[in-house]
């Protein structure tokens, strides 16, 4: 019966060992995952941080195209409003508003 019972206590023993390695092994598995997921959280995050910076650059270049965009077209304005008159004499005229000097030939 002593026998019986110290081969019921040995594999108790060795279940407990084995359950204890296999929480050991599971404890390993999960600090290995966190620690792939708190990398992959921080690539995403300094790739997010990426994508906001590049947006807001292009939302700079976006406003800088729009303001040329409008002084061109204040310009051409500018230039589309030169009144030729027939005459003979050339005139050069100063437009203070765009600094720009310009020549208006006019015509006979």
């Amino acid at each position: 019966m002593y026998l019986e019972l110290e081969k019921e206590r040995n594999a108790s023993a060795t279940a407990a060992n084995e359950a204890m390695g296999m929480i050991a092994r599971l404890q390993e598995e999960k600090a290995a995952v966190l620690m792939e997921a708190r990398q992959f959280q921080q690539v995403v995050e300094q790739k997010s941080m990426h994508d906001q910076e590049a947006i807001e650059g292009l939302r700079e270049v976006i406003v800088r195209i729009e303001e040329e965009k409008r002084e061109l077209e204040e310009e051409n304005e500018f230039y589309r409003s030169i009144e030729v008159t027939p005459c003979a004499d050339r005139r050069e005229h100063m437009c203070s508003k765009h600094d720009v000097a310009y020549r208006t030939f006019l015509f006979c």
